[in-house]
């Protein structure tokens, strides 16, 4: 394969792969941002409020217009399960103890 090669293709052949090799370390070291070494901070949990059972409004003025319903969850009940169709937002701002008869509100759309 290669033992026709005079001296001077021989050069090229050599000069081809030398520049190869140099152009791809170059494109290695200067992607020292894109690499995928280094240090891995722990992502923050987040702490905003978005009406979940987790995180519930403070407020039902805060849940969107499009909430069917609206719920203030009493400790040690548990959550009923929702069908798909109906949009929910659970608030916060109500304490078990409260005299309240009604737990839930139901909006009209």
């Amino acid at each position: 394969m290669f033992y026709g090669l005079r001296s001077r293709e021989w050069v090229v052949f050599f000069a081809i792969i030398f520049i190869g090799i140099t152009v791809v370390a170059v494109r290695q070291t200067s992607a020292g941002n894109d690499d995928i070494t280094g240090t891995v901070s722990k992502a923050e949990p987040s702490t905003k409020q978005d009406g979940t059972p987790t995180r519930p409004y403070a407020d039902a003025r805060q849940c969107p217009p499009s909430t069917d319903m609206i719920f203030w969850p009493k400790e040690g009940r548990s959550i009923p399960s929702i069908p798909r169709g109906i949009s929910v937002c659970f608030v916060g701002d109500r304490s078990s103890g409260n005299g309240s008869p009604a737990d839930d509100e139901v909006r009209d759309r």
